[in-house]
């Protein structure tokens, strides 16, 4: 019996030093993207997904506080795009769309917020690479060509980019699986020559949408700086001010005092008012239309910080009514 004792002993010494020896080779394969890939169904797909885009913003976030010069930025920006979707499409490769859902999901939601930007970046490197060094109202004109092109988009695809926006779905299994190409349906003839087994042609419709927005606004605010010269440093500024909240809370603030027009009377825009508020507060808040793209995308709470300042001045009242 003892014997028998001293085995049992012995085998449970053994297990257990085989399970650490295991649990060892896990967090060494964390540092490999191949586990992303072995995981990415034990995980939920989303959240893998969110951290390979997070992967992408920090590298371009890397590339735009190196100052380099705007073409140089731009191109090292789209290398890092093109990088990050040859991931995300191993990924997929590696562990296929289970079902219609998880790949209208994918195709809807997911992939788009990666191509998007590449799009985003080859387009402002095409229109800064053929900008005319001549006078402000040749290159204003210029820029203001490029903002038509992206009206008549908006305007030629007006219902489908109403159907997204608006959360449908009935039309998800013909937009968003792949073999269910349309020729009536494709945007543009680029999508002529995309790679169907890795894209829809609303899918790709849906990251031009994304990146056209972002593009309008670069192109507004190269408009704008090429009007109006930077405001002055704010002077006599008795004790300094340090903004303590989050970023993306002071970014939803100043779009919204630009977008309301309450200052100069509407004709400050983004980058002044980001100027501003980044010396008034000390903070450097980084690519602040690439937040905003962020926030605007949010399903739920797309102005959450606004939303709390009315709610906490609301209650601010109410418990100053109770005093009287």
């Amino acid at each position: 019996m003892v014997i028998q004792s001293e085995k049992i002993v012995a085998l449970f010494v053994c297990i257990g030093f085989h399970f650490e020896k295991l649990l060892y080779l896990f967090e060494q394969l964390k540092d490999f993207t191949d586990f992303i890939y072995f995981t990415s169904h034990l995980n939920n797909m989303r959240a893998v997904m969110q951290r390979l885009y997070e992967k992408m913003e920090e590298r371009i976030r890397e590339i735009q506080s190196a100052s380099f010069p705007l073409l140089k930025e731009t191109s090292q920006c789209i290398n890092v795009c093109q990088e990050v979707l040859q991931e995300l499409r191993k990924m997929v490769e590696k562990n296929p769309l289970k079902d219609s859902k998880e790949e209208i999901e994918f195709f809807k939601e997911m992939k788009p917020k990666f191509y998007s930007q590449f799009i985003y970046y080859v387009k402002v490197f095409h229109i800064e690479i053929n900008r005319p060094a001549a006078s402000d109202k040749v290159q204003i004109a210029y820029l203001e060509s490029h903002l038509s092109r992206i009206k008549h988009f908006f305007d030629n695809n007006l219902d489908f980019y109403q159907y997204y926006r608006s959360g449908a779905t009935h039309f998800d299994e013909v937009y968003f699986i792949r073999g269910q190409e349309d020729v009536r349906l494709l945007p543009d003839d680029l999508t002529l020559s995309i790679d169907h087994s890795f894209s829809t042609t609303q899918s790709y419709k849906v990251s031009k949408l994304f990146a056209y927005e972002l593009l309008r606004i670069y192109l507004n605010t190269a408009i704008s700086s090429i009007q109006l010269t930077d405001p002055p440093e704010p002077k006599n500024i008795e004790k300094k001010l340090q903004w303590t909240g989050a970023k993306v809370s002071l970014i939803e603030l100043i779009y919204s005092l630009q977008t309301t027009g309450v200052i100069n009377n509407g004709t400050a825009d983004i980058k002044l008012l980001t100027n501003f508020f980044e010396r008034t507060f000390q903070v450097d808040l980084g690519n602040v239309y690439n937040v905003f793209q962020e926030m605007r995308i949010r399903k739920k709470n797309r102005t959450s910080f606004l939303d709390q300042l009315k709610e906490r001045l609301i209650q601010r009242m109410d418990e100053a009514d109770e005093g009287y």
